[in-house]
């Protein structure tokens, strides 16, 4: 987690009630929907393996896409942030533990992610590059610490930061949308969004949604020069909700 006593300071029993929500929710099975394991946890922080690099990569990508929708209404100051590092390589195993260069590296790599991404070695874009439907950006070699020799890392990087997205109008505001999330008997996450109360009115997902984006978007949200929009005329009258299919 980015900044994390700085977060217990601001909050501690805000930052930790939204913590163990995510691991609960989204962390956890995420992680053993992809065949992996929670190795140990810190503070801030966890250790997992996974039997697939491919799989390792999906589900932190996965995690971090997530994050974005979890924590979007949530002020920049407080946003909780996570940083992921991925290594491929041998470990000892010691009881439940692991320890070896390949998890120092795998460590490493979270040190020097950008909050929201996921930091790679060179062996697993090597490894991943033709079988992973996303893009890395190449940071070169490395100095880290502890590590003698220089790591060449590959960063992948959300698309859209949530500091970019347009302020929404406030003046029409009837309430904030809260957004959880489901899994449907064919092991598919869906995101959706609620707003307002009443009988629920649901809007089914499609192609080109996307929870956050349709929230601000001048085509769907009202504004005080041009008046209510859909989203709010059906959030007045009921509980309007909406879904986006993150991944199956």
């Amino acid at each position: 987690m980015v900044g994390f006593s700085s977060l217990m300071e601001i909050d501690e029993r805000g930052t930790l009630d939204r913590q163990r929500g995510h691991r609960v929710d989204l962390i956890d099975p995420l992680i053993k929907q992809h065949h992996g394991r929670i190795v140990k946890t810190t503070g801030d922080g966890l250790l997992a393996e996974f039997v697939s690099v491919v799989d390792a990569g999906d589900c932190a990508i996965a995690i971090q896409e997530s994050m974005t929708i979890r924590e979007a209404t949530t002020s920049a100051d407080s946003r909780i942030e996570y940083r992921i590092g991925i290594n491929l390589g041998d470990v000892v195993v010691h009881e439940d533990d692991i320890f070896g260069d390949g998890v120092n590296i795998a460590a490493r790599l979270e040190g020097i992610c950008r909050p929201g991404g996921v930091c790679v070695s060179d062996v697993v874009y090597q490894s991943v590059e033709h079988r992973m439907d996303t893009t890395f950006r190449d940071l070169g070699r490395q100095s880290v610490k502890n590590i003698s020799r220089p790591i060449h890392a590959w960063q992948w990087e959300p698309t859209h930061s949530l500091d970019a997205l347009p302020d929404a109008p406030q003046a029409w505001d009837p309430d904030t949308q809260e957004i959880k999330f489901t899994t449907s008997t064919d092991g598919v996450t869906i995101a959706y969004a609620s707003v307002g109360s009443g009988p629920p009115l649901v809007k089914a997902p499609n192609w080109m949604n996307h929870l956050q984006y349709d929230w601000k978007s001048p085509v769907w949200r009202s504004t005080p020069t041009r008046g209510p929009k859909l989203t709010h005329r059906y959030s007045r009258r009921a509980r309007y909700v909406r879904g986006e299919v993150l991944f199956g």
